[in-house]
């Protein structure tokens, strides 16, 4: 019988398939602002750009370095800039959509509900994510996962992220529970994996592209289904 008694998750790469539903959402934004008509980039650039220019600004955000508005604000300036387009012809809505549009998108990585509902028969679950709260509570509606979760626990919502153990134990005191009842699953080995750590927290890395690396990990997988032969 396992030793936890609850398991925390990380949502966005983990749960919730970003790039899958980031690259639809930008596919449609390609086409409803026309951005052909902007400069000589396809759909496929403006797409990986944007993904080059995202994961970079949340590096930062992650370090402390840019706050939620910032990151907002500066995101599509940066990709369309590093395209070609002057800024005068920017399309700003075209953040305000992205918002919008994306966190709406039901995507999730193969075997999320099948496993869920095993899990949750004889865990509690919980997320705790470094997303923000507007919209990581959409992503968990949209995908039909919010019945999952006991809590859900955003940085922005409590003033820590992720790898700070701060956040860790404000979930361990929000649950009620000690850091050996608890075991987190996550596709960052910072801010998942060494964050746990840092809380003493046992930790499953999420590692589907088999991402070579270093890092001492409780245990590693590479697809979902693996939780049930550890759990």
């Amino acid at each position: 019988m396992s030793k936890y008694k609850h398991i925390l998750f990380d949502l966005d790469h983990t749960l919730w398939d970003f790039e899958k539903n980031a690259t639809e959402t930008l596919g449609e934004l390609y086409e409803a602002f026309q951005l052909n008509t902007l400069g000589n980039f396809s759909v496929q650039e403006f797409c990986q750009t944007f993904h080059k220019v995202n994961y970079h600004l949340w590096d930062l955000h992650q370090s402390g370095k840019y706050d939620q508005l910032r990151l907002r604000g500066d995101r599509f300036k940066m990709i369309f800039t590093e395209l070609g387009v002057a800024e005068a012809y920017i399309p700003h809505a075209i953040q305000d959509e992205y918002l919008r549009i994306c966190p709406s998108k039901p995507h999730v990585f193969p075997f999320v509900h099948d496993v869920l509902a095993y899990l949750q028969s004889r865990y509690q679950l919980h997320i705790v994510t470094n997303g923000f709260s507007d919209v990581q509570h959409i992503k968990l509606s949209s995908a039909e996962l919010t019945h999952y979760f006991t809590h859900i626990v955003t940085s922005d919502g409590v003033d820590f992220r992720k790898p700070n153990p701060a956040i860790f134990r404000h979930v361990l005191e929000l649950i009620g529970a000690k850091a050996s009842d608890c075991i987190m699953v996550g596709d960052n080995l910072l801010t998942d994996i060494a964050g746990a750590q840092n809380a003493n927290i046992d930790c499953i890395y999420f590692n589907p592209k088999k991402i070579p690396h270093e890092a001492m990990t409780t245990y590693e997988i590479y697809n979902l289904n693996e939780l049930k032969g550890i759990l």
